[in-house]
C-alpha cells in the first residue's frame, strides 16, 4: 500500500464522517420541525418515510462520489463515527440552534404559502363570493315563487272540491 492509497482512504473516511454527521444533524432538524410544527402522527410517519427515502438515495450518491460505490470498513467506520460524534457530543449543544432553525423554516414556509395563495383569495373574495350571493338570491327567489305557485294550486283545488 502506498502513501497515496492511505491518504485517499483517510480522505474518504473523513468525507463519510461528515456525511454521518450531516445525517444526524438533519434527523435532529426533522425532529425539531415536528415538535415546532406540532405534527400529527400521520405527518410524523410521512416525514420519517420521506426522510429515510431521501437519505437512502443521498447515501447511495455519496458512496458513488466518494468511493465509486465500494463499501469498505473504513467508510462504514467513518460514517458511524460521524453519527456517533454528533449524537454524543454535538446534539445537546445544537438543540437550541435546531429549534431556532425549525422556527425560521416554518415561518418562511407559512409566508410562502400565503403569497402563493393570495391571488386565489383575492379572486375568491371579489369574484366567487359576489357570484354566489347572486346565485343564492336567484335560487331563493325561484323557490319562493315555486312555493307561492304551489299554494295557489292548492287553494284552487280546495275550492273545486
Amino acid at each position: 500500500m502506498s502513501e497515496t492509497d492511505v491518504s485517499r482512504q483517510l480522505w474518504q473516511m473523513a468525507q463519510m464522517f461528515l456525511a454521518g454527521w450531516m445525517l444526524m444533524l438533519s434527523a435532529h432538524e426533522k425532529q425539531a420541525l415536528a415538535r415546532r410544527g406540532r405534527w400529527s402522527y400521520r405527518q410524523k410517519m410521512l416525514g420519517d418515510f420521506l426522510f429515510c427515502l431521501m437519505w437512502a438515495l443521498l447515501l447511495w450518491l455519496i458512496l458513488l462520489a466518494v468511493s465509486g460505490g465500494l463499501v469498505r470498513n473504513y467508510i462504514i467506520i467513518g460514517f458511524l463515527g460521524g453519527a456517533a460524534v454528533y449524537w454524543f457530543i454535538c446534539r445537546r449543544r445544537l438543540e437550541r440552534f435546531c429549534l431556532l432553525l425549525a422556527g425560521g423554516i416554518l415561518f418562511v414556509w407559512r409566508w410562502f404559502w400565503r403569497v402563493v395563495w393570495m391571488p386565489w383569495r383575492v379572486l375568491h373574495r371579489f369574484c366567487v363570493v359576489p357570484c354566489m350571493k347572486f346565485v343564492r338570491k336567484f335560487v331563493k327567489e325561484k323557490q319562493e315563487f315555486a312555493i307561492e305557485e304551489e299554494n295557489i294550486i292548492e287553494n284552487e283545488n280546495y275550492f273545486l272540491s
